[in-house]
């Protein structure tokens, strides 16, 4: 299966598990009752308007209407199944409210750090900004067009120029452009005050520069929640044109732990074919650092998954995972050999392939933002870790790489299953432990 069809399968209301398809059906049909457009496509890009007056029973039935199906074909109708499960859709399913604004904390949090960080850099003379000062610029913000202002230097006639391109999806769009109504929501309000905050001592530290450094200065913020998300980990990036410096960020909001996830495959893989995502996909890092080899287990797995043991066969190949990753810090040789591939792991777990992004992660608690920067695991070797590897005491299969002296998880790989309609699905998720924010945290450093 092509990677954009797995995204597909994936994001329709029909691969949904089965006790949660009920409540979609019943969205869709509140949606129908409402003439509501819906989305469809891997990201929901795609749009379907329904003709009034339909109900359905079941995600096998059809809709007729015109727009869009999930390959962006123009059609005259399409099947309930293959309808992207947008948020609005989920929270309907849930039971929220209808006149409740519906959007992902997350994406709507890249908005306000882009938005942040430009007003930041325009406010002359340079101060502190609160949330409100961003409404006007929400106000004038367009969805993937560039905003363009000049703030004039203090101490002199130049005015340098900053430009602002935020792109979100539709749906986090609409959400965002009531920043001032949903400010408060529970899930933002801690999390846009850390935004905030970040701005202030992040980006002011360069405004303060900015407005007074006699130069003209012409600094683009880029804030993409749309483009190649599949393939990329940087949602904001700040280029000052005139002297040629980068700096791209992937942000994350809330106190999730998971920093990359590798699927365990469509529903009609072979066992062996499963096993192979595991072996060289997660533990080989989609072919950049093989970090074990646990080929010899195939057979295992394939015997337990074939008799419908399908986490007891998730199970054995971690455990085994574990033995074979112990077996390699037993000696300095070896040792040496994985931790340097572990080191290149967790940098694509973290930002794929694009040096110099960092993680920024607006906890909303009191833990606020952190700034982590994965090439301070350049060091780990000399950390003086004592590195293990274990099973954790969870109900899903769990691998744990941690300092076996502190007790400090450095990462987390957890296999989750779920039954879906066309069988049971695997996500190989990795996490980040205390001991990875601990060395790479670089925030108020």
């Amino acid at each position: 299966m092509l990677l954009n069809e797995l995204f597909l399968r994936e994001a329709s209301i029909g691969k949904s598990n089965l006790s949660s398809i009920p409540g979609y059906v019943d969205a869709v049909n509140q949606m129908l009752k409402q003439n509501t457009s819906f989305q469809m496509g891997e990201r929901g890009q795609f749009t379907f308007q329904p003709t009034a007056g339909q109900q359905i029973a079941s995600v096998n039935d059809s809709i007729a209407g015109k727009g869009q199906n999930q390959t962006g074909k123009e059609v005259d109708q399409v099947q309930v199944g293959f309808i992207f499960k947008s948020p609005q859709i989920k929270q309907i399913a849930k039971g929220t409210p209808a006149d409740q604004i519906v959007f992902n904390a997350g994406e709507v949090a890249e908005g306000i750090h882009a938005i942040a960080a430009f007003v930041r850099l325009i406010t002359r003379p340079s101060k502190q900004i609160q949330l409100s000062d961003l409404y006007p610029i929400v106000n004038r913000i367009e969805n993937g067009k560039t905003l363009v202002l000049q703030a004039k230097e203090v101490d002199s006639d130049i005015a340098d120029e900053f430009r602002v391109t935020l792109s979100l999806k539709s749906e986090q769009f609409a959400a965002f452009k009531q920043l001032d109504k949903i400010a408060d929501y529970a899930k933002l309000k801690n999390i846009a005050r850390d935004v905030i905050d970040d701005a202030n001592a992040e980006s002011g530290r360069f405004a303060d520069m900015y407005e007074k450094n006699g130069k003209f200065d012409r600094v683009s913020v880029i804030g993409d929640g749309v483009s190649g998300e599949t393939q990329t980990k940087t949602d904001i990036n700040f280029d000052n044109e005139t002297e040629r410096k980068y700096k791209g960020y992937s942000i994350k909001a809330g106190t999730t732990q998971q920093m990359h996830q590798v699927g365990g495959g469509a529903s009609k893989l072979s066992a062996e074919e499963r096993f192979d995502i595991i072996n060289k996909e997660l533990f080989g890092v989609h072919g950049r650092a093989q970090l074990i080899d646990i080929e010899s287990g195939k057979a295992s797995f394939a015997q337990l998954w074939n008799s419908g043991k399908y986490v007891e066969a998730y199970r054995k190949a971690y455990e085994q995972a574990v033995d074979a990753i112990n077996d390699q810090l037993d000696t300095d040789q070896e040792e040496n050999q994985f931790v340097s591939n572990l080191v290149n792991a967790l940098k694509y777990w973290m930002r794929r392939d694009e040096e110099g992004v960092v993680l920024k992660q607006f906890s909303g608690t009191k833990k606020g933002t952190y700034i982590l920067d994965a090439e301070r695991l350049n060091d780990l070797q000399a950390q003086g870790l004592n590195l293990v590897a274990q099973m954790a005491p969870t109900q899903d299969p769990t691998l744990r790489i941690l300092d076996g002296t502190s007790g400090k998880v450095l990462v987390e790989i957890r296999a989750k299953g779920e039954q879906q309609k066309a069988g049971y699905y695997f996500r190989n998720i990795i996490n980040k432990g205390p001991l990875f924010v601990q060395l790479t945290n670089i925030a108020n450093r």
